[in-house]
């Protein structure tokens, strides 16, 4: 199951179950939208109190598109208490029967709560100190990433410039090339010629008379 479908049927889905391959597939828009409607949402501008996390220390593995991080690891790095609010609540809630309606979960989630001596207010404070780590994430690998795009992007201008200088080298090349082509058809034009020319000048003219070798008449 994707993320955002794993999400949406435990955090929303209610009634019937309903299979996987039935849940309609949300993209990270339609996502955001629909939690941005609720009050308790944390205010997409909180993101600007986030700082930007070193991300060269972070584990993580990318696979194409895909990266799995170890966000856990990060809310330990941000001295986040080992409290996991939020984990707990949807380990609970996973385990429930998926034909309960959505108001049955809440109660049976507040009962849970209320048996391991925490409250609303628990799972909601565990959840805004770790959607600020991890859009501190998010703020840091943005930053690295325009680093290393400009970085890319100016080796990229460089060879660019690099590749006109060799193209016009090139073009003089050739230029230089039909030019002396030109100098020497010219000159074996010459030579040719003079070959042609004087070369034939010793051979006896084939229009003149026949002279004896008698002497002179008398």
């Amino acid at each position: 199951m994707s993320s955002w479908k794993k999400v949406r049927n435990l955090f929303w889905q209610s009634g019937a179950p309903v299979e996987e391959a039935e849940l309609e597939a949300m993209s990270d828009e339609e996502f955001a939208s629909l939690v941005g409607d609720s009050p308790l949402a944390v205010p997409t501008d909180a993101a600007l109190e986030a700082e930007p996390v070193d991300v060269s220390q972070v584990a993580y593995e990318a696979v194409g598109a895909e990266v799995r991080i170890d966000f856990q690891a990060q809310y330990d790095a941000a001295g986040i208490p080992n409290t996991d609010e939020v984990e707990k609540l949807e380990d609970f809630l996973a385990r429930l029967d998926t034909s309960l309606p959505q108001v049955s979960k809440l109660a049976a989630a507040a009962a849970f709560l209320g048996a391991i001596g925490k409250g609303q207010g628990d799972v909601l404070s565990d959840a805004e100190r770790k959607i600020a780590t991890v859009r501190g994430l998010l703020k840091g690998k943005q930053s690295q990433a325009e680093q290393e795009l400009g970085s890319e992007q100016a080796a990229i201008a460089e060879l660019q410039s690099q590749i006109e200088v060799h193209r016009q080298r090139m073009q003089a090349q050739q230029q230089e090339l039909e030019g002396f082509r030109h100098a020497c058809v010219v000159e074996e034009s010459r030579l040719q010629a003079a070959r042609v020319f004087f070369g034939s000048a010793g051979k006896p003219s084939s229009g003149g008379g026949h002279r004896s070798s008698g002497g002179a008449p008398a």
